[in-house]
Parts: structure tokens; sequence; C-alpha cells
């Protein structure tokens, strides 16, 4: 199934989305910046762009498999096609922020803010952080 983008289903779903989530705590898997966007993206699209990712349960394979793929940029390119600005992201797209560890992640996001999983929930970084954006 996909969901019309701006179309009262589709924020409904946004919404819904990121409501369910706000409160998870981050674990690699299946609340990691990855798997959160991804799920997304399948919600709104019925196409999971980590299809065949999924399992990755620890930093150490996260790293290895993204290393084996390009780099975050590189693979996410190659599965969602290629990224817009950072600043030209719009509510519901999927963003890539770099962390203050200098570690690249996904986000999502939600207007003016992004939000991305942490340890005890969802976080939200001002727009002004995204790098990349793919539309969703």
């Amino acid at each position: 199934m996909t969901l019309q983008r701006n179309t009262d289903e589709w924020w409904a779903a946004l919404d819904s989305y990121v409501q369910s989530r706000q409160d998870t705590p981050f674990a690699w898997g299946v609340q990691d910046c990855c798997t959160f966007a991804a799920d997304w993206v399948t919600l709104a699209t019925g196409t999971d762009p980590m299809q065949d990712l999924r399992g990755l349960d620890s930093a150490l394979a996260a790293h290895r498999k993204l290393d084996d793929l390009g780099g975050m940029l590189a693979a996410v390119d190659s599965r969602m096609g290629d990224h817009i600005a950072g600043p030209m992201a719009q509510a519901g797209d999927v963003v890539m922020v770099t962390l203050e560890s200098g570690v690249k992640a996904m986000a999502l996001c939600l207007g003016a803010w992004l939000c991305i999983p942490a340890e005890n929930g969802l976080v939200m970084l001002p727009i002004t952080n995204a790098e990349a954006a793919w539309r969703v």
C-alpha cells in the first residue's frame, strides 16, 4: 500500500508512526536510526528499503555492512535514489545527520525538526542538522 503524500491519511500515518515510537528506546535492529527510518518508508510506500539488511543487531554488524555498501550516503542512495540537499527536506522525508560522535545517522523529518531514536526514545534535532534527504 502506498500513502498519497500530504493527504489527511498520510499526515495521520506520520503522526501515528512517530507517536508509536516516541518512548521506544534505541535498540540495534529494532529501533536504531536505519530501522526507524526504513519502517516509516515501508509504511508510507509499501517498499522496505532495508529488506535484505534486517537483523543487524549490533553496532559492529551495522557499521561493517555500511562500510561494505560504501558508507551511509551511498547505501541510502542505492536504495532510495539520489539524495537532495538536507535543508530541502520536508515532513515525512528521511534525512542523514552527523551525530556529535561523528557517526552518520538517519532521522525522520517532521518539518522544522528531525526525530531520531536515542537511549530513552525519540529525540528532536533542528532541521539545520540535515545533510542529505530522500523524499518519501
